[in-house]
């Protein structure tokens, strides 16, 4: 993976505790909220007991602004600032967020700017030392459009570290391992022929996000060939993940990136809440090793999306770093 560094991990990391959103419209209906921090707790704890910390570094609004659009950016400062408790959406446009399950708080604006920061440190330092390094944060990302949030997501983390590697020169893959599409990301780079997208997930004629993850959705422009999705169905196991994995690795081949961000969402544990495919503990190992044994890259940056259940979260990032590690 990283040649002579590639038992070297260091992590950054902010679950934003004081940014608990309590409640989503789903079908009509007010559910609790999931995206919580109690959700990466024990990540946390295991990253810290077994790998070197990087302290968090705090960038510039500018970074935000290469891939959200200033309307969008505006909004969600002034909508945190006037928030009393707990503001959600309204839908067909009228907000910047695009469904009823994003809500706006207080905390949100730096919540999201304090999750952007977390994922640049990670990527600074994996550019600047040559290891790997994993960033534990939330609220997640991949969500977030140019001009939209929505998912969960508000700032688009990945997308803003991919952004700051593209402009040191770099060819950029984002492989998007949650279970949900990442449209966001997809939105920020359907254009952009230097940063390939690859994803893996749910088949969107049935699950979120429906409007966006179909395989007819390739790029657009002189980027045509940079965007591939791979959809699969509703309780697909390793079998039909390792399938679709090898088809994304070959994709990672011919595109030769020089650096590497994984969107890593633990939603597809068979015992997620959300998720619903049928991945085991012990299958990440072979995702991880799998991706390890076949690239060759420079730079690899994880960046934690979704994930719902606390303890498979822990079994899924143990096993996924133990085999993209070759322990």
């Amino acid at each position: 993976m990283l040649d002579g560094k590639k038992n070297r991990l260091f992590f950054c990391a902010d679950l934003n505790e004081y940014f608990v959103p309590r409640k989503e419209i789903d079908n009509g209906k007010f559910i609790r909220n999931p995206e919580n921090p109690s959700r990466l707790k024990l990540v946390l704890n295991y990253l810290q007991e077994n790998f070197q910390v990087i302290q968090p570094l705090e960038f510039g609004e500018e970074h935000i602004l290469k891939v959200h659009s200033e309307k969008y950016f505006n909004y969600l400062v002034k909508k945190s600032q006037e928030v009393e408790d707990e503001y959600l959406p309204e839908v067909f446009f009228v907000d910047q967020i695009f469904d009823t399950g994003t809500p706006i708080k207080k905390e949100t604006f730096f919540a999201a700017k304090r999750a952007v920061d977390i994922v640049l440190s990670a990527t600074k330092y994996a550019f600047e030392q040559k290891v790997i390094t994993y960033a534990l944060t939330r609220p997640p990302g991949h969500h977030a459009m140019v001009n939209y949030g929505g998912g969960y997501c508000y700032f688009n983390n990945a997308a803003v570290a991919a952004r700051y590697l593209e402009e040191k020169g770099m060819r950029v893959a984002v492989l998007d391992l949650d279970f949900h599409h990442g449209n966001g990301t997809q939105d920020i780079f359907y254009k952009d022929p230097n940063v390939l997208y690859v994803s893996i997930h749910g088949d969107p004629r049935k699950f979120y996000p429906w409007f966006s993850g179909y395989e007819t959705e390739c790029g657009e422009g002189n980027a045509y060939g940079t965007n591939l999705n791979i959809p699969l169905p509703e309780n697909s196991d390793i079998n039909a993940y390792g399938e679709a994995l090898k088809k994304a690795i070959q994709k990672l081949k011919d595109f030769k990136p020089d650096a590497l961000m994984i969107s890593f969402g633990t939603d597809t544990h068979i015992k997620d809440p959300v998720g619903r495919f049928a991945l085991l503990s012990e299958d990440y190992k072979t995702i991880g090793s799998s991706i390890s044994n076949s690239l060759v890259i420079d730079y690899l940056i994880i960046v934690h999306e979704g994930g719902y259940n606390s303890r498979s979260n822990l079994v899924a990032v143990k096993n996924f770093l133990a085999g993209l590690l070759g322990e």
